[in-house]
Parts: structure tokens; C-alpha cells; sequence
């Protein structure tokens, strides 16, 4: 077939004038922007989960458990309860938004791949103010120290009744295997003004107490001034109630942990001294436990170690008493 020179200009023509919209459609293919992404972030635990469905019914059909600190792909997000992800290693699924913090990476943040734990010397973890692992925060009004280490986070707080001192302990197994809970080995000492150790007390004889004083709050113990750093502005114990870097669960249930002021009105006399003691037994991985040891009472004790042996580890907590007036 002939082709005049018109039909050849204006097919040349055509081509022409659809190499532009050619390029702008290969372009927008390619200039299709990839996933955001995100940072695992779970304080006071070491992974979340990552769950084949979006609502995360019970039983949870697992994908895989992230570590915090990880960098995920987030592929979709309609910023409801959870958020589909892609994790380094390929595995899709759902987590929940409130473990993802959007728009940063490892990469660009410099965050560690680990969570922030404690460093343990020779087999000591101590809990220090502001230090990785550790913090503090009040629960039911007491103020409690939480110290993470090895996969294990251990929660204290110790109380004052006028009679005996009362130490509020949880501890939560991340580990991947079984730990050991053994309370006969917690121990208390008074480091100043004198150094001495205070017994345990049976919780069978607490129980059988007439008038239920192992209940009563006269006053809570704080961190000891050697793990805390004072500023300028304001007290150490302010500041890090209201910015937490090393945020962590409340493991300290209230059921297990009956205090309150010593004349009010709401004071739990009915608690029973033998179910809130803290059993000794085998926690399994991703449990948790929690519960009271009394300990003899010394009234002028003024600096205490609350020591805790969980795992491998022995967690040191540094408590004080302010002077009586």
C-alpha cells in the first residue's frame, strides 16, 4: 500500500505528540512512592505481635512476634486499631498502631535494634534513675521502681505500716523460657543509718495479726538520693513521673496490693495476709506475678536495698525514708 508524504508527516506527528503523555505515564509508575515506615515500639516488654487479621480476635493467629526497635513497612493504614505491616524479613501482617511510631526507621532515627534494658555487673542489675531499663511511676498512689533486664522486668514498691515494712513485688517473664520465683530468697537491708538485715516475716503469723496493721500506709518509700540525680528544676522524682524514656506496664495489681492512708476511711482491713503473699513456683514465658512480702521494721531506717534474684540475674532496688520530724 502507498503512503503519501501527508499520511507519513501526520503519523510521524501523532507519534510525536504521544511520546510526552508515554513519559509522564512511565513516570508516575515510577515515581510511585514506596512504604512508609515505622518503628516498633513497646515499652517494658521485648516483641508485640503480629496477628494474620486486623481485629486481632482471641485465640491470636500469629505471624510473627517484632522486637522493638525494628523497622516494619507499613502497607495500608486507616489509622483504626491496627496497621498492616511488612517486617525485615518479609512476613505480612497486623499490629496495633499504638506499638508503631509512623514515619521513622532505624536507619533514619538511630534507634537501637534492642529495647532499652539494664546493665547487669557481676550478675547485679541496680535500678537508677533515668538509667536504660529503668523507671518509675506512681500506681494506686505508691510509687513504684521497675527494673528490666535479660527479658525479665521487675516491679517494687515498699511501704511503711508502723509495724512492719510491706514490699509490693511483680515480676514479668519475656523470656523465652520458664523462671524460677523463689520470695524466700528476696531480701531487705537497712543500709543507713545502720546496716543490718531485716527478716521476713510469715505471712501466717501477719494473718493472724488482731488488728490487721500490715495494711496500713504510714509512709512510701522513694528512690534512694544515690539513684537519683538531682537538676536545678525541680525534684528528680517530678521529672521523670511526667517523661518516662523508659516507659513500662503497671504490673502491680491492686487486688494484690492493699494500701491507703492509715486514719482514712477506705482502709482494707478484710485483705487476707496468706492470699496476697507472693507464691513461690515456676513462671512460664510471657507471665507475669505479683504479690507482698513483710519485712521486720526498723523505725529509723533511713537508706534500704530491696534485692530481687529473677533468672539469672539479682535486681538491686534503692529505697529511702524521709527523717521523722
Amino acid at each position: 500500500m502507498f503512503l503519501s508524504a501527508k499520511h507519513i508527516l501526520l503519523g510521524s506527528a501523532a507519534v510525536l505528540l504521544s511520546l510526552p503523555a508515554m513519559a509522564a505515564e512511565e513516570n508516575s509508575l515510577a515515581g510511585v512512592a514506596p512504604p512508609t515506615h515505622a518503628l516498633v515500639s513497646c515499652p517494658g516488654v521485648p516483641s508485640v505481635p503480629m496477628t494474620a487479621d486486623a481485629e486481632q480476635a482471641l485465640p491470636l493467629r500469629l505471624v510473627a512476634t517484632l522486637s522493638c526497635g525494628g523497622d516494619v513497612a507499613v502497607l495500608s493504614d486507616d489509622e483504626g486499631y491496627t496497621a498492616r505491616v511488612r517486617s525485615s524479613d518479609g512476613k505480612e501482617g497486623y499490629v496495633a498502631r499504638m506499638y508503631l511510631l509512623m514515619g521513622k526507621s532505624s536507619v533514619s532515627s538511630g534507634a537501637p535494634a534492642h529495647p532499652l534494658v539494664a546493665t547487669a555487673v557481676n550478675g547485679v542489675a541496680r535500678w537508677n534513675a533515668g538509667a536504660p531499663g529503668c523507671d518509675q511511676f506512681l500506681s494506686q498512689g505508691r510509687l513504684v521502681e521497675s527494673l528490666t533486664a535479660n527479658g525479665v522486668t521487675v516491679q517494687v514498691s515498699l511501704q511503711d505500716t508502723g509495724w512492719k515494712l510491706r514490699a509490693s513485688v511483680a515480676i514479668s517473664n519475656q523470656t523465652g523460657a520458664s523462671l524460677a520465683v523463689l520470695p524466700s530468697l528476696i531480701t531487705l537491708d537497712e543500709l543507713l543509718p545502720n546496716l543490718r538485715f531485716l527478716p521476713a516475716q510469715n505471712p501466717a503469723r501477719i494473718a493472724h495479726a488482731v488488728n490487721h496493721q500490715s495494711f496500713w500506709t504510714v509512709a512510701t518509700a522513694e528512690p534512694s538520693p544515690s539513684a537519683v540525680v538531682l537538676r536545678k528544676n525541680g525534684s528528680a522524682t517530678t521529672q521523670n513521673l511526667a517523661y518516662r524514656p523508659n516507659a513500662a506496664p503497671d504490673y502491680l495489681s491492686q487486688r494484690l496490693v492493699l494500701a491507703s492512708a492509715r486514719n482514712s476511711a477506705a482502709r482494707e482491713d478484710s485483705g487476707d495476709p496468706l492470699a496476697l503473699a507472693l507464691k513461690a513456683g515456676s513462671l512460664a514465658a510471657q507471665q507475669k506475678i505479683a504479690g507482698v512480702i513483710w519485712f521486720a521494721r526498723d523505725a529509723g531506717a533511713r537508706e534500704l536495698s530491696l534485692r530481687v534474684p529473677a533468672g539469672d540475674l539479682v535486681f538491686d532496688f534503692p529505697l529511702s525514708f524521709e527523717a521523722h520530724k
